[in-house]
Protein backbone atom coordinates (compact mmCIF):
# COMPACT_ATOMS: atom_id res chain seq x y z
CA UNK A 1 0.00 0.00 0.00
CA UNK A 2 1.36 3.42 -0.89
CA UNK A 3 1.68 6.62 1.09
CA UNK A 4 -0.77 8.79 -0.87
CA UNK A 5 -1.48 12.20 0.55
CA UNK A 6 -4.92 12.57 2.10
CA UNK A 7 -6.92 15.78 2.26
CA UNK A 8 -7.28 15.78 6.04
CA UNK A 9 -5.22 18.00 8.28
CA UNK A 10 -1.50 17.43 8.63
CA UNK A 11 -0.03 16.66 12.05
CA UNK A 12 2.05 19.72 12.71
CA UNK A 13 3.57 19.61 9.25
CA UNK A 14 5.67 16.56 10.14
CA UNK A 15 5.29 13.19 8.48
CA UNK A 16 4.59 10.43 10.99
CA UNK A 17 7.55 8.03 11.27
CA UNK A 18 5.47 5.19 12.65
CA UNK A 19 2.18 4.41 14.36
CA UNK A 20 2.35 2.47 17.62
CA UNK A 21 -0.92 1.16 19.03
CA UNK A 22 -0.98 0.16 22.69
CA UNK A 23 -3.28 -2.09 24.64
CA UNK A 24 -4.13 -0.65 28.07
CA UNK A 25 -4.62 -3.29 30.80
CA UNK A 26 -1.52 -5.39 31.39
CA UNK A 27 0.48 -3.40 28.84
CA UNK A 28 0.42 0.22 30.03
CA UNK A 29 -1.39 -0.13 33.35
CA UNK A 30 -2.17 -2.63 36.08
CA UNK A 31 -4.65 -3.09 38.92
CA UNK A 32 -7.71 -1.14 37.77
CA UNK A 33 -10.02 -3.34 39.84
CA UNK A 34 -12.74 -0.71 39.52
CA UNK A 35 -13.32 -1.85 35.95
CA UNK A 36 -14.48 -5.26 37.16
CA UNK A 37 -16.76 -3.56 39.66
CA UNK A 38 -18.31 -1.50 36.85
CA UNK A 39 -19.17 -4.71 34.98
CA UNK A 40 -20.85 -6.19 38.05
CA UNK A 41 -22.82 -3.00 38.68
CA UNK A 42 -24.08 -3.01 35.09
CA UNK A 43 -25.01 -6.71 35.15
CA UNK A 44 -27.05 -6.13 38.29
CA UNK A 45 -28.75 -2.91 37.18
CA UNK A 46 -29.48 -3.76 33.54
CA UNK A 47 -29.93 -7.55 33.50
CA UNK A 48 -30.76 -8.24 37.16
CA UNK A 49 -27.88 -10.72 37.28
CA UNK A 50 -25.44 -10.96 40.18
CA UNK A 51 -22.18 -11.94 38.46
CA UNK A 52 -18.57 -10.94 38.07
CA UNK A 53 -16.21 -11.26 35.12
CA UNK A 54 -13.98 -13.87 36.76
CA UNK A 55 -16.54 -16.56 35.92
CA UNK A 56 -14.95 -16.64 32.42
CA UNK A 57 -11.39 -16.31 31.08
CA UNK A 58 -11.76 -12.67 30.04
CA UNK A 59 -8.11 -11.72 29.50
CA UNK A 60 -7.63 -10.17 26.07
CA UNK A 61 -11.35 -9.95 25.35
CA UNK A 62 -13.15 -6.75 24.40
CA UNK A 63 -15.67 -5.40 26.92
CA UNK A 64 -18.59 -6.29 24.65
CA UNK A 65 -17.39 -9.90 24.39
CA UNK A 66 -16.91 -10.04 28.15
CA UNK A 67 -20.47 -8.82 28.71
CA UNK A 68 -21.81 -11.46 26.31
CA UNK A 69 -19.66 -14.26 27.74
CA UNK A 70 -20.54 -13.61 31.38
CA UNK A 71 -24.25 -13.20 30.75
CA UNK A 72 -24.53 -16.28 28.54
CA UNK A 73 -22.81 -18.28 31.27
CA UNK A 74 -25.44 -16.96 33.68
CA UNK A 75 -28.34 -17.99 31.49
CA UNK A 76 -29.29 -14.69 29.85
CA UNK A 77 -30.59 -15.20 26.26
CA UNK A 78 -28.39 -13.71 23.53
CA UNK A 79 -31.32 -11.70 22.18
CA UNK A 80 -31.74 -9.96 25.54
CA UNK A 81 -27.98 -9.41 25.89
CA UNK A 82 -27.81 -7.67 22.53
CA UNK A 83 -30.98 -5.65 23.06
CA UNK A 84 -29.63 -4.15 26.28
CA UNK A 85 -25.92 -3.94 25.30
CA UNK A 86 -25.94 -0.17 24.74
CA UNK A 87 -27.63 0.44 28.09
CA UNK A 88 -25.20 -1.92 29.81
CA UNK A 89 -22.19 -0.04 28.44
CA UNK A 90 -23.65 3.30 29.55
CA UNK A 91 -24.16 2.00 33.08
CA UNK A 92 -20.60 0.63 33.12
CA UNK A 93 -19.16 4.01 32.15
CA UNK A 94 -21.27 5.83 34.74
CA UNK A 95 -20.25 3.38 37.46
CA UNK A 96 -16.55 3.54 36.59
CA UNK A 97 -16.51 7.33 36.60
CA UNK A 98 -17.90 7.32 40.14
CA UNK A 99 -15.17 5.08 41.56
CA UNK A 100 -12.03 5.58 39.45
CA UNK A 101 -10.78 8.46 41.63
CA UNK A 102 -10.08 6.05 44.49
CA UNK A 103 -8.15 3.60 42.33
CA UNK A 104 -4.65 2.46 43.35
CA UNK A 105 -3.76 1.32 39.83
CA UNK A 106 -0.23 1.89 38.57
CA UNK A 107 1.74 2.50 35.40
CA UNK A 108 3.88 -0.48 34.42
CA UNK A 109 7.70 -0.16 34.44
CA UNK A 110 9.30 1.62 31.48
CA UNK A 111 6.02 2.95 30.09
CA UNK A 112 6.45 6.65 30.86
CA UNK A 113 9.98 6.79 29.47
CA UNK A 114 9.03 4.91 26.31
CA UNK A 115 6.03 7.12 25.59
CA UNK A 116 8.10 10.26 26.11
CA UNK A 117 10.82 9.01 23.74
CA UNK A 118 8.33 7.96 21.07
CA UNK A 119 6.75 11.40 21.17
CA UNK A 120 10.16 13.05 20.81
CA UNK A 121 10.82 10.89 17.73
CA UNK A 122 7.53 12.01 16.10
CA UNK A 123 5.97 8.58 16.40
CA UNK A 124 2.18 8.74 16.55
CA UNK A 125 0.69 6.76 19.41
CA UNK A 126 -2.79 5.35 19.69
CA UNK A 127 -4.77 2.83 21.67
CA UNK A 128 -6.25 -0.51 20.69
CA UNK A 129 -8.08 -1.73 23.73
CA UNK A 130 -11.11 -3.79 24.55
CA UNK A 131 -12.06 -1.11 27.09
CA UNK A 132 -14.97 1.16 26.33
CA UNK A 133 -13.44 4.48 25.26
CA UNK A 134 -14.63 6.58 28.25
CA UNK A 135 -13.25 3.94 30.63
CA UNK A 136 -9.91 3.72 28.80
CA UNK A 137 -9.57 7.51 28.80
CA UNK A 138 -10.48 7.78 32.48
CA UNK A 139 -7.82 5.20 33.35
CA UNK A 140 -5.16 7.07 31.42
CA UNK A 141 -6.19 10.45 32.80
CA UNK A 142 -5.98 9.03 36.31
CA UNK A 143 -2.36 7.97 35.64
CA UNK A 144 -1.46 11.08 33.57
CA UNK A 145 -0.91 9.15 30.33
CA UNK A 146 -3.89 10.23 28.24
CA UNK A 147 -2.08 13.11 26.50
CA UNK A 148 0.11 10.71 24.52
CA UNK A 149 -2.74 9.02 22.66
CA UNK A 150 -4.39 11.02 19.92
CA UNK A 151 -6.46 8.25 18.37
CA UNK A 152 -7.55 4.69 18.99
CA UNK A 153 -9.89 1.77 18.50
CA UNK A 154 -11.99 0.90 21.54
CA UNK A 155 -14.28 -1.82 22.85
CA UNK A 156 -17.19 0.59 22.44
CA UNK A 157 -16.48 0.73 18.68
CA UNK A 158 -16.55 -2.98 17.88
CA UNK A 159 -16.34 -6.40 19.51
CA UNK A 160 -13.48 -7.52 17.20
CA UNK A 161 -9.98 -6.50 18.22
CA UNK A 162 -8.73 -6.76 14.62
CA UNK A 163 -11.40 -4.29 13.56
CA UNK A 164 -10.24 -1.93 16.31
CA UNK A 165 -6.76 -1.94 14.75
CA UNK A 166 -8.27 -1.06 11.37
CA UNK A 167 -10.29 1.76 12.93
CA UNK A 168 -7.25 3.16 14.72
CA UNK A 169 -5.24 3.06 11.50
CA UNK A 170 -7.93 4.97 9.61
CA UNK A 171 -8.20 7.58 12.36
CA UNK A 172 -4.42 7.99 12.38
CA UNK A 173 -4.42 8.56 8.62
CA UNK A 174 -7.19 11.14 8.95
CA UNK A 175 -5.27 12.97 11.67
CA UNK A 176 -1.82 12.87 10.07
CA UNK A 177 -2.90 13.46 6.49
CA UNK A 178 -0.97 10.39 5.32
CA UNK A 179 -1.89 6.81 4.58
CA UNK A 180 0.25 4.76 6.98
CA UNK A 181 1.71 1.56 5.53
CA UNK A 182 1.51 -1.85 7.22
CA UNK A 183 5.26 -1.86 7.84
CA UNK A 184 4.98 1.38 9.85
CA UNK A 185 2.34 0.08 12.27
CA UNK A 186 3.10 -1.79 15.50
CA UNK A 187 0.64 -3.17 18.03
CA UNK A 188 1.95 -3.54 21.59
CA UNK A 189 -0.03 -5.97 23.74
CA UNK A 190 0.23 -8.61 26.44
CA UNK A 191 -2.14 -11.38 25.33
CA UNK A 192 -2.42 -14.00 22.58
CA UNK A 193 -5.55 -12.13 21.42
CA UNK A 194 -3.42 -9.04 20.72
CA UNK A 195 -1.04 -11.14 18.62
CA UNK A 196 -3.86 -12.80 16.68
CA UNK A 197 -5.58 -9.46 16.01
CA UNK A 198 -2.37 -7.88 14.74
CA UNK A 199 -1.79 -10.78 12.37
CA UNK A 200 -5.37 -10.58 11.11
CA UNK A 201 -5.03 -6.83 10.53
CA UNK A 202 -1.62 -7.33 8.85
CA UNK A 203 0.41 -5.14 11.22
CA UNK A 204 3.51 -5.96 13.26
CA UNK A 205 3.09 -7.03 16.85
CA UNK A 206 5.30 -6.45 19.84
CA UNK A 207 4.22 -8.77 22.67
CA UNK A 208 5.09 -7.96 26.28
CA UNK A 209 4.97 -10.40 29.20
CA UNK A 210 3.63 -7.83 31.67
CA UNK A 211 0.11 -9.21 31.97
CA UNK A 212 -1.21 -12.71 32.64
CA UNK A 213 0.93 -14.55 30.08
CA UNK A 214 4.59 -15.45 30.46
CA UNK A 215 7.06 -14.72 27.70
CA UNK A 216 7.25 -18.40 26.76
CA UNK A 217 3.47 -18.60 26.39
CA UNK A 218 3.38 -15.54 24.13
CA UNK A 219 6.20 -16.89 21.95
CA UNK A 220 3.99 -19.87 21.01
CA UNK A 221 1.78 -17.48 19.04
CA UNK A 222 4.70 -16.23 16.92
CA UNK A 223 4.64 -12.47 17.47
CA UNK A 224 7.17 -10.41 15.51
CA UNK A 225 8.95 -9.48 18.76
CA UNK A 226 8.63 -10.50 22.40
CA UNK A 227 9.77 -8.38 25.34
CA UNK A 228 9.78 -9.24 29.00
CA UNK A 229 8.60 -5.69 29.73
CA UNK A 230 8.83 -2.16 28.31
CA UNK A 231 11.90 -1.14 30.27
CA UNK A 232 14.36 -1.58 27.37
CA UNK A 233 13.53 1.74 25.74
CA UNK A 234 16.45 1.82 23.29
CA UNK A 235 15.83 -1.71 22.01
CA UNK A 236 12.14 -0.99 21.47
CA UNK A 237 12.93 2.25 19.65
CA UNK A 238 15.33 0.39 17.36
CA UNK A 239 12.57 -2.03 16.41
CA UNK A 240 10.01 0.68 15.76
CA UNK A 241 12.29 3.14 13.98
CA UNK A 242 14.01 0.39 11.97
CA UNK A 243 17.52 1.69 12.45
CA UNK A 244 20.66 -0.42 11.96
CA UNK A 245 19.12 -3.25 13.90
CA UNK A 246 19.09 -6.95 13.11
CA UNK A 247 16.13 -8.91 14.56
CA UNK A 248 18.16 -12.13 14.55
CA UNK A 249 20.49 -10.51 17.09
CA UNK A 250 17.59 -9.36 19.24
CA UNK A 251 17.68 -10.42 22.88
CA UNK A 252 15.71 -8.16 25.24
Amino acid sequence: MGESKLPEKSRGGKKVKALVLFDVDGTLTQDFYEHAQAFSDAFRQVYRVDADIDCINHHGMTDQKIITGVLKKNGVPLEEINAKMSQCMKVMVRSFKKIVSRSHARVLPGVRKLLKKLKQKNVMMGLVTGNLEPIARDKLRKLRLNQYFEIGGFGSDDASRANLIRMARKRAANLSGYEITDSQIYLVGDTPQDISAAKEAAVKVLAVATGNYAREELQKFNPDYVFTDLVGTDKILKVILRTTFRPDKFSP
